[in-house]
């Protein structure tokens, strides 16, 4: 019990002194943990809308902090297994919203192991016509493939740039940052992934997180009394 309150006001500590900038929002649909600590509404952008689905990241650049040293010299492509909804309700304007809860927990696959990522906490950096920028702050748990166990876990705060290609076509830019457990900077990387629209933006009233449509009804109510002047 000790260890885990430790950890716990360790990571706060950590979030506290690496957020630094943006609001408590969020873009990313995934899978909500049992004990949620906030919620809120997200405006998603046309272009964002939708199930997307990713097969390869390109790391670009990675340098270990500790030594300063380049440990990519060249674009290595790493195969993964993404796949993501973004948005769950529409207005009475056809504008498209996104619920999200934190924390929530997010899965990905690649050729040798799997990541667990737990995330704590999404902020909105920059919000634009053709371009979105996020904060994410999470606890990274990789397990091999071929052993069925935790290898190696530590902390990460990615900034993901969104922005589209085309109709269906989405480019995300990231830089990620990793520290170990107590803080201390490991390596910094910036990769880039191509996201292919696999299914088109539905509605979704319900899902594991309860009755989406009540909450976002409740959401447009408290927006409705927080700012009268809207409901001109």
């Amino acid at each position: 019990m000790k260890t885990a309150r430790r950890f716990a006001n360790l990571f706060g500590l950590c979030l506290a002194l690496i957020l630094s900038m943006g609001s408590a929002e969020a873009m990313i649909g995934s899978t909500a943990t049992q004990d949620l600590q906030s919620f809120q509404w997200i405006q998603v952008p046309p272009w964002l809308a939708g199930t997307w689905q990713a097969k390869f990241q390109t790391f670009y650049d990675t340098t270990d902090c500790a030594t300063g040293q380049r440990q990519i010299t060249e674009p290595t492509n790493v195969q993964i297994s993404l796949v993501r909804t973004i948005g769950t309700q529409q207005d009475g304007l056809g504008r498209i919203w996104h619920y999200t809860a934190t924390p929530y927990v997010r899965s990905i696959e690649t050729a040798e192991y799997f990541e667990s990522q737990t995330i704590v906490q999404v902020s909105v950096l920059r919000s634009h016509n053709d371009r979105l920028t996020l904060r994410t702050a999470a606890k990274v748990v990789r397990c091999l493939k071929s052993k069925q166990q935790p290898y190696d876990s530590f902390f990460e705060i990615t900034d993901v740039n969104y922005s589209p290609l085309s109709d269906g076509v989405i480019k995300v830019e990231m830089i990620i940052k990793d520290f170990d457990m107590t803080g201390k900077p490991l390596r910094v990387s910036q990769s880039v992934c191509v996201e292919r629209r696999i299914k088109p933006f539905t509605v979704i009233n319900y899902d594991e997180r309860g009755n989406l449509q009540n909450k976002f009804k409740q959401f447009q109510l408290e927006e409705e009394q927080r700012c009268p002047q809207n409901q001109n």
